[in-house]
This record gives structure tokens, sequence and C-alpha cells, in this order.
């Protein structure tokens, strides 16, 4: 058991790849019958179609959001715009002349982040970016989990209970271990971002508070202060774009997902003694049913994908009917302004 265990060695910076022949060139003195069921067909395949998608996920991840957080930063740029339209129409006769230089300087900022805006959301939607994302992932995590179960039930023969713990030490490292240390890293990576999303919400919630309240109480003395109350646009658009960022990046949902996800595990990996014990004693199952059992739990986690999915396409669905909203709200500006032109 210690003599596998020391073989194999423990995490290590390059784990996350998968690369069967190096790891069999390591392991060829130590562990032999081991590196020769790594340079098997099946496995190497595995492993060079595990490489493949996962490359084409993590390129399909970063040209998602890269998109999808594109528009979500133009649609609060445009609710701006809008809000700052309000406040100049409601300005406009103390202004003078001045008034419809800047309407028009506003208006064509506004109408440049809504063409942002509206491109980055239709690239979103006609490119199928979230499809291309979560179809590669779930390609190679299912790569990935198949690579480890084929080490697991390969065989050379009568049952060698050294060689079965050093499949177990294998599975251990580039596997269990690995998607541990991924899932507490993560965990902690989206409870940040939640409170960063947190931070927003809340300075939305007090701007729009203090433009309803300053604008009721000071317009109420001179009617030039009204224009306060076009803070609570810009503070009801930072409401969304905070709304928005938390639905793309599913931070709240994937930091408890991936805590359970991580107590699940350590749960299983408190077993790693026993069924040691049992491999040495010349168990023929328990390697297996062990390696299911982690399989299973990291299949279930894969599986909330999906539902991950559903709520970004949501996102995209509340960017749009935002970006209408801020449409609505400059014609709307528009359309006072004009009215106290001709007054």
């Amino acid at each position: 058991m210690l003599d596998a265990a020391r073989i194999i060695g423990s995490d290590g910076p390059g784990d996350y790849r998968l690369s069967p022949l190096e790891h069999a060139e390591q392991l060829q003195t130590a562990a032999p019958q081991l590196a020769a069921l790594l340079t098997r067909s099946a496995p190497v395949e595995l492993a060079r179609q595990y490489a493949e998608a996962d490359t084409e996920a993590r390129v399909a991840e970063r040209t998602f959001k890269r998109w999808i957080i594109r528009a979500n930063w133009a649609v609060l740029a445009t609710a701006t715009v809008s809000a700052l339209l309000m406040a100049v129409a409601l300005l406009g006769s103390s202004w003078g002349a001045l008034t419809r230089t800047v309407l028009i300087v506003l208006a064509l900022i506004g109408v440049a982040a809504g063409g942002i805006a509206s491109m980055s959301l239709f690239r979103v939607k006609e490119g199928r970016l979230l499809e291309d994302w979560m179809t590669a992932r779930a390609r190679a995590e299912t790569k990935r989990l198949a690579y480890f179960t084929t080490i697991a039930n390969s065989s050379d023969g009568p049952l060698d209970p050294q060689l079965e713990l050093l499949k177990l030490e294998y599975f251990r490292r580039y596997q269990l271990d690995l998607q541990l240390a991924y899932y507490k890293t993560r965990r902690s990576g989206h409870r940040k971002s939640a409170e960063r999303t947190l931070d927003v919400s809340a300075v939305s919630v007090l701007v729009a508070a203090f433009a309803s309240g300053a604008a009721g109480v000071l317009g109420a003395l001179r009617s030039e202060w009204a224009a306060l109350g076009s803070l609570a646009v810009f503070g009801a658009a930072l409401q969304a774009f905070a709304a928005a960022r938390e639905a793309i990046n599913q931070d709240r949902r994937n930091a408890e997902r991936y805590d359970n996800s991580a107590q699940a595990l350590l749960g299983l990996r408190e077993r790693l003694d026993d069924v040691r014990l049992s491999i040495a004693g010349g168990s023929t199952s328990v390697l297996g049913e062990f390696v299911g059992a982690v399989q299973d739990q990291l299949s279930l986690e894969h599986r909330q994908w999906l539902e991950a999915a559903e709520n970004m396409q949501a996102a995209v669905a509340r960017l749009e009917k935002a970006l209408s909203s801020g449409a609505s709200q400059k014609a709307a500006a528009s359309g006072e302004e004009g009215v106290e032109h001709k007054r």
C-alpha cells in the first residue's frame, strides 16, 4: 500500500492534463505493469479525445463570456445614456442652445452602445455560443470519466493486488484529488465574485433610494432638482446589470454546487484506506466500486450544467428585454425634449 502511494506520488501542477504516454514513461521503472496499461490504444485515444474536447470547451467558454459580458456592459451604458437624456431634457430650459448639442452627443453614444449590445446578443444567440460551450464541456468530461474507468477495468491476467493498488493510487492522484482541488478553488472564486455582485446591487439600491428621495424633496423647492429622479433610472439599470452578472456567472449556485460536490468527494476519500486494505487483501470488486462511486458523483455534478445553461439562456432574454426598455426610455426622453424645445 505504501509503495503504491509512493510510486504514484501526490498532486502536481500538470495533473489536469491527461498524458498516459508521459505517465507511462515516468512509471516505466517503478511500475512497469501500470505503464503497460497506460500505453494501450484505448486510454491513449481517450486522452487524446479529452484534450481536444477540453481545448474546444475552453475556447467556447471564453467566446461566450466575452460576448455576453460585452452585451451586459453595453446594455448598462444604453440605460445610463437614457437616464442622462431624461436629466438633460428636464434641465434643458436653463442650458439654452447647449441643450441640443448635448442631446445629440448623448443620443449618438446611446445608439452606439445599443448597437454593440444588439450585435453581442445576436452573436450569442445565433452563434449558439452557449450551446457550443456546454456540448464541448460535456464531451470532454465524458471522455475523462471513460479514461479512468478504462484504466480501472484494464487487466493483464489474474488479479494482481499490487497492480490494483497502483491503479487506485493513479485514480486518486489524477482524478479524485484533482477534482477536489478544482472544486475548492472554484467554490472560493465564485463566492468572491458573488460578493462583488452583491456590492453592485447594494450600490444600485442606494442610488435609487437617494434619487427618489432627493428628487421629491429638492424638486419641491426648485423644479430643476427634479432631474435627480433620472438617477433612479440609472439605479434600476445597475440592478439589472448585477442581476444579469449573477445569472451569467451563476456564482451563488455554483459556489453551493461545488461545495456540495467537494463534501461528497471528501466523504468518499475518507474511505480510501479501507479500499486499500480490501484491495491488498485480494478483493476483486472494491476498486471498481470505489471508482464507480466517485465517477457517479462527478457525473451528477456535470449534469447540473444543464440547469445552469437554462439560467444563462434566461439571462440573455433579460438582457434583450433591458435593451428594449432602454430604447423606449431614450425615445421618451427625446419626446420630452422635443416638447420643451417647441415651448
